[in-house]
């Protein structure tokens, strides 16, 4: 049956009482004896129809017992009115069932956790959070723009406790006044840090199970994207595996023991933090004066020890450097 074969089913009358509606309509009003006459009712089903159609507010009592029907543009208006007031009540409690319906299927099957975070105050909190759940590994990509104060004290907590701290810095990260400084003692604290001459985010990314990745780097901005997502993990563990396998060495506890060729006393021959350092950020691209200013020392103090660096390896420029330094085994 469709709707409109029965429309006063929609406000709760079935079809018998519609039957009985409609005759009273047509004779103005009418008795429960009327209506056993006219439609061949008992008399306990006609009292019973009349009592449905006034408390409906359709029919009006008199005192005598006898039943009036009221206008229907008006009766019938405000039952519709009555009902919809039922059904928006229905629609509310929607919204609340609906997140019973979600709590339960968390708990059943729990989704991992992938959000949008902004503010330097969220961001710094969740961060944090982050470095402190490491048990295993902390794998950073950094590069300007810092928005956060340096982090050395919860990567020491980490490497005590074992975990392994690597990090990729962009050459960037060593223009600025201070900026060595801001970053803090890479070589250490047990970090193995290295450098390449740019990269397209920033990421922090422990244990291969979330990570945090810039949306912006913009620097009014602290957009990021916080996730446990298994495919978005894969995806960055792969990006960081990439740079790290191309980055130039910065510190000692990431280079392998090999021995370097025979030294003037015959001994093996390797090379020091500070030669480690220059191969590593020339390597990079990092301009001098960002060197100087790491080693705390003037630009002129620097080329001559890149000089020394130059002689010790038997070449007059970076590129050469890189080369002879290869040969060696120092990168």
């Amino acid at each position: 049956m469709a709707e409109t074969d029965a429309p006063m089913a929609l406000v709760g009358l079935d079809a018998d009482t519609e039957v009985v509606y409609r005759e009273l309509l047509a004779r103005g009003g009418g008795t429960a004896e009327s209506l056993v006459t006219a439609l061949g009712l008992n008399r306990g089903q006609a009292v019973a129809q009349l009592d449905r159609l006034h408390r409906n507010g359709l029919l009006s009592r008199r005192s005598s017992g006898e039943y009036q029907t009221v206008d229907p543009r008006h009766a019938l208006a405000a039952l519709v009115e009555s009902r919809t007031r039922q059904l928006a009540a229905v629609r509310a409690a929607a919204t609340s069932l609906g997140e019973l319906f979600d709590e339960a299927r968390r708990s059943g099957t729990p989704q991992p956790d992938t959000r949008t975070i902004s503010g330097a105050e969220e961001v710094g909190d969740c961060y944090y959070r982050l470095k402190q759940a490491a048990r295993r590994e902390i794998c950073e990509l950094e590069r300007p723009p810092y928005l956060l104060a340096p982090n050395e004290p919860l990567d020491e907590a980490a490497i005590r406790r074992g975990v392994r701290v690597r990090a990729v810095y962009a050459a960037a990260s060593f223009d600025d006044d201070g900026g060595w400084q801001d970053l803090g003692s890479l070589v250490s604290r047990g970090e193995e840090a290295r450098v390449v001459p740019a990269l397209p985010v920033k990421l922090a990314l422990v244990d291969r199970s979330a990570a945090m990745v810039s949306l912006t780097l913009d620097a009014d901005s602290t957009d990021c994207l916080y996730t446990e997502a298994p495919p978005l993990i894969e995806v960055l563990s792969e990006l960081f595996d990439r740079y790290w396998a191309v980055a130039a060495r910065l510190s000692e506890a990431d280079t392998p023991a090999v021995p370097g060729p025979a030294g003037p006393g015959g001994g093996a021959r390797r090379p020091t933090e500070e030669e480690r350092q220059l191969l590593a950020l020339f390597a990079a691209g990092v301009k001098d004066d960002a060197i100087a200013r790491q080693f705390g020392v003037s630009t002129r103090t620097l080329r001559r020890r890149i000089q020394n660096l130059y002689a010790e390896l038997g070449t007059t420029n970076r590129f050469g450097a890189g080369v002879a330094a290869a040969r060696r085994n120092w990168l």
